[in-house]
């Protein structure tokens, strides 16, 4: 298999010491047990080419495999970038690891080549561009999904076998509250933290999980947004995002509760880990509270200061023989997608016999993509109230 990679940032290589590099690491692992000829990264910097060979070398030592990453410089523009590597490369499926505002316009070109393709979240910034990548994915046949990896976390994989069981009653409301490191959009994201904001970034992951857990469908939502010290260093977006968002049964229309979320990106760089997240499910019987930071296990190193460290998610663990691979929810969600697209090809599965909530397909990210289009709105229209237009 040969697999393109469209970005070099933290997600895919783990550069300015931000994780292990999810991407690559992931692929790494996976290449243990697949025939993955070759990755093949692209991006528009050539500095990047330095990035990419560290972070293989890295890998590939601590994980004792050979994966084998050829890294490309591209120009940056979509319309020529992807026909230009793919008349060059043979090429069996992308991941697509990009700035929000460049998601929809790199899927685009890979499913008119009939390449399928896994994007990092959100989906797309506005419902009529993921509308469109839907029904261009459905016309060509091909298989795509967004990387949504908190529906591989065992945790919420129990509250949600509990909102099954019926545990909790007749749901409520949901609290969410998730943060990140101001060194994020001031730092890490400098180039293009001003063209999103952190609801459309971060917020989105727990859209789709509510959705995930409930199968609930948005009705409507409002939102605040807080100015403060990033627009002091020049970045224009906001500090925090809070939200109230209503949700019906499709069932039972009378059947509604409400989501609360307070998003922000101006942790101080002291906090203990690189996101802190935590949620609570409220119904009429029970309760589910879910700190998704604090997993036990408190590190304390010299010159690294209190670290909560969540081994869950994508790290390097010993296996029975001591041999280190990489494991956790987050490499889950990318081997999958991997795995399903090999299972595609030899003809054991289909794009189709994977919707319906059995993947984060394309179709089911329309819920979480209506729901940002209506939040940027509310935003726009001094706080008014909007509606989630229908996104099916």
């Amino acid at each position: 298999m040969r697999i393109l990679v469209i970005g070099a940032g933290m997600y895919v290589t783990g550069r300015g010491n931000t994780g292990v590099g999810t991407v690559l690491s992931s692929l790494a692992e996976s290449s243990k047990w697949m025939d993955i000829v070759e990755v093949v990264v692209i991006a528009k910097n050539q500095s990047n080419s330095e990035v990419v060979e560290g972070a293989i070398n890295r890998i590939n030592e601590t994980l004792k495999t050979n994966l084998h990453v050829r890294f490309r410089r591209i120009e940056g523009d979509p319309e020529k970038d992807i026909p230009e590597i793919l008349s060059q490369e043979l090429l069996d499926c992308a991941i697509v690891s990009v700035p929000d505002h460049l998601h929809y316009a790199y899927a685009k070109e890979l499913l008119r080549k009939k390449i399928h393709c896994l994007v990092v979240k959100p989906l797309t910034t506005s419902l009529h561009e993921a509308k469109e990548l839907v029904e261009l994915q459905q016309t060509n046949g091909v298989y795509a999904a967004v990387e949504f990896h908190k529906r591989f976390d065992a945790t919420n994989l129990y509250i949600k076998k509990a909102l099954i069981e019926g545990l909790l009653g007749k749901l409520l409301y949901f609290t969410v509250d998730y943060s990140q490191r101001i060194t994020i959009p001031e730092f890490v994201f400098r180039e293009w933290s001003s063209k999103t904001n952190i609801f459309q970034y971060l917020g989105v992951h727990y859209v789709d999980l509510i959705y995930f857990l409930t199968s609930f469908i948005p009705l409507r939502v409002i939102a605040v947004g807080i100015n403060g010290v990033l627009r002091q260093k020049s970045i224009q977006t906001y500090d925090s995002i809070h939200t109230i968002i209503f949700w019906k049964n499709p069932i039972d229309k009378n059947d509604t509760f409400i989501s609360q979320f307070s998003t922000n990106w101006i942790d101080p760089i002291c906090t203990s880990a690189l996101s802190d997240q935590k949620y609570k499910v409220i119904g009429t019987k029970g309760r589910i509270e879910c700190d998704q930071k604090n997993r036990g296990l408190e590190v304390v190193i010299e010159n690294k200061g209190i670290q909560a460290v969540n081994p869950y998610f994508s790290e390097y663990m010993p296996d029975a023989n001591g041999t280190l691979q990489f494991t956790g929810y987050g490499h889950k969600s990318i081997s999958l997608f991997i795995d399903d697209v090999a299972r595609i090809q030899r003809g054991i599965t289909t794009p189709e016999s994977l919707e319906g909530g059995i993947r984060p397909t394309f179709r089911e990210a329309l819920v979480s993509t209506a729901v940002v289009d209506a939040i940027n709105r509310s935003l726009l229209n001094n706080s008014s109230w909007e509606e989630v237009d229908d996104f099916r």
